[in-house]
């Protein structure tokens, strides 16, 4: 599958079959967050993988939006340096990569934030050091349903303008 493929039939997946993700589809999840690109090439995230019945349980306590996370397989927690203001930038270009690695492997995904006044008691519960953001959380795990990747997406010429915003593009 090409990437645009994955791009038109990746949807964002919260109901996970209870199997296990093959260790080669993790690391290759992983390694495609490791590669991403960064502001200034600074690589300034850090990840934390969680599994685990009682870790995921308690991921999802953490948050009032992340209970479903308990039903994923596993949970990557991206942290970033929030002394760069494109920190949430740079961890959405390694979580997309993650993301679309999955896909390609038959792994679905979702991300969800915890914000304050959730941020600190899951710093510290995932033991994160003081001077990092816990940016996001992604769950994965195979979809339990068939999924046909059908988006309702705008058409093209309805989101893109053609050299000053609001001149229709012919494309």
């Amino acid at each position: 599958m090409g990437v645009l493929e994955i791009i038109k039939t990746r949807i964002e997946i919260r109901e996970f079959e209870k199997k296990s993700v093959e260790i080669s589809a993790k690391k290759k999840i992983l390694e495609a967050g490791r590669l991403a690109p960064s502001g200034r090439n600074l690589q300034h995230w850090h990840y934390i993988l969680v599994e685990g019945d009682e870790e995921l349980d308690s991921l999802a306590s953490l948050s009032p939006t992340g209970g479903w996370v308990r039903d994923a397989n596993f949970a990557i927690v991206t942290t970033t340096d929030p002394k760069y203001n494109f920190n949430e930038i740079d961890a959405g270009r390694s979580i997309t990569q993650m993301q679309l690695v999955g896909w390609e492997n038959g792994v679905g995904s979702r991300m969800y934030t915890i914000k304050e006044p959730d941020q600190e008691g899951a710093k510290l519960a995932l033991n994160i050091p003081e001077e990092y953001h816990l940016t996001a959380v992604v769950g994965f795990g195979y979809p339990i349903k068939k999924v046909t990747g059908k988006k309702e997406r705008k058409e093209i010429n309805e989101i893109v303008s053609y050299n000053k915003f609001g001149t229709p593009i012919e494309i």
